[in-house]
């Protein structure tokens, strides 16, 4: 049986749920704190919350999992411009593209030089590089 530190991925999904709890309110503070005061959030005390699950969550991934550049920051922004900036509704999305994209690069990663393996962190940071300068010089449709 293969036993790992794989049970720090409860914790995470734990902190998940919670993020999904309060993605609505997470949602109205992108409007800006004096909005979201107008609309009754508590501004501080949900910032110090977003900022306690990212980083939890983020920290239990890369302890599990390890680094694999770009996946944060290339998929929430695709997902984003296709969907909108509803948390709650774009969150399943963020993750099952992050996902597949992270698959996607694993398998390029062992067909590239078979039998040899190029990891995993190496191919999404090329793919992931390249995924992000496309969004930073890409004209934007609106706004």
């Amino acid at each position: 049986m293969l036993r790992g530190r794989y049970e720090l991925l409860w914790i995470a999904a734990v902190m998940v749920a919670i993020a999904w709890v309060v993605a609505d309110r997470l949602s109205i503070m992108a409007l800006g704190r004096e909005a979201s005061i107008g609309l009754g959030i508590d501004y501080a005390r949900m910032m110090q919350i977003g900022l306690v699950l990212v980083s939890v969550i983020t920290a239990l991934a890369v302890a599990v999992v390890g680094m694999i550049p770009f996946v944060g920051l290339a998929v929430p922004n695709i997902v984003s411009r296709l969907m909108g900036d509803n948390v709650r509704g774009t969150l399943g999305w963020v993750a099952a593209g992050g996902a597949g994209l992270v698959l996607a690069c694993d398998i390029v990663g062992r067909l590239i030089r078979y039998p040899y393996e190029i990891p995993v962190g190496t191919v999404m940071g090329v793919v992931g590089g390249a995924i992000f300068l496309w969004l930073l010089f890409r004209r934007g449709g609106h706004a």
